[in-house]
């Protein structure tokens, strides 16, 4: 499994770190982290463990592919990978989800398995909610169903 290219001029082995991450080659991915590529701590801003990293990765991106079955097995194997952020902008699966398909039966999943639906992502100066996302990715229904759910959950708290 591969994901997407990036311009390896601007992003230079990034496409290849990402796809260390899905493969959990984690000398490969140590060696492109020892290169000090620009973007390397934008990927990992808390400098975890590469093993933890790939992880985190992995979860983010069957997230956004709608591999329901694949992010069943990490959040099984690892759960705290369903709110553990991935890159400085702080990405979470669930939030990959909403934006990127909207998937009602990936959200459900996501929040049956304790996802934090109050988290916020993005980069500091514009940070946004999972209803944002979900908008952000055209899915305004999602959006609507995800703010009556946060507003029950603010509710009952």
């Amino acid at each position: 499994m591969t994901v997407t290219q990036f311009d390896e001029k601007q992003w230079p082995d990034l496409t290849a770190f990402r796809n260390a991450c899905l493969n959990e080659h984690i000398n490969e991915m140590q060696r492109i982290s020892d290169l000090a590529h620009h973007w390397y701590e934008n990927e990992n801003p808390k400098g975890i463990e590469m093993s933890e990293l790939a992880k985190v990765f992995q979860a983010q991106h069957y997230a956004a592919e709608n591999n329901l079955q694949a992010l069943k097995t990490v959040i099984k194997d690892h759960p705290w990978t369903i709110n553990y952020p991935w890159t400085a902008q702080r990405w979470l699966p669930i939030t990959q989800a909403a934006y990127a398909h909207g998937d009602r039966t990936m959200i459900n999943f996501l929040l049956d398995s304790g996802a934090d639906p109050t988290l916020l992502v993005g980069p500091p100066d514009d940070l946004c909610n999972l209803c944002d996302m979900a908008r952000h990715g055209g899915h305004n229904n999602l959006a609507s169903e995800l703010e009556s759910i946060v507003d029950k959950r603010d509710t009952n708290a």
